[in-house]
């Protein structure tokens, strides 16, 4: 990739400055896709939910793992079963609260930003659609 630039939040930690990035970054990629985005960072008593994108007859509930190069674990194993059971868990919420009758799907981004001169670059991005269903891999 290489293109996907944002610049520091100043006053944020680097972690949550990498976190912010890749949200960023996938909700800019969703819409570019014809997503909607309905909701960021929705929170209810069982988590939060990174976002929240509607298209077509779907709704997708979107996990977004952001990483430096060279984690110890990838953005995709960072899902584990408890995350995958909250998750469902929010995503439930969500429905119920909206009343939404779209198709839900729980799909996970994953991102890895870099800092390179004073900004954030996406220097790898993958999406995977219906990582998961009811809290195992699908």
């Amino acid at each position: 990739m290489g293109e996907g630039k944002a610049r520091l939040s100043s006053g944020l930690p680097p972690a949550q400055r990498t976190g912010r990035a890749g949200e960023d970054y996938t909700a800019g990629w969703l819409r570019r896709q014809g997503y909607e985005v309905l909701a960021r960072n929705w929170r209810c008593p069982w988590g939060e939910m990174d976002i929240v994108a509607a298209k077509g007859g779907t709704v997708a509930f979107v996990e977004v793992k952001s990483r430096r190069p060279g984690s110890m674990t990838s953005p995709l194993e960072a899902v584990d079963a408890a995350k995958r059971r909250r998750l469902v868990k929010t995503a439930l919420a969500w429905l119920q609260q909206t009343r939404c009758t779209l198709q839900p799907r729980m799909d996970v981004a994953a991102v890895t930003v870099e800092e390179r001169e004073g900004r954030e670059l996406i220097c790898a991005f993958e999406y995977y659609e219906g990582a998961f269903e009811g809290g195992s891999h699908g």
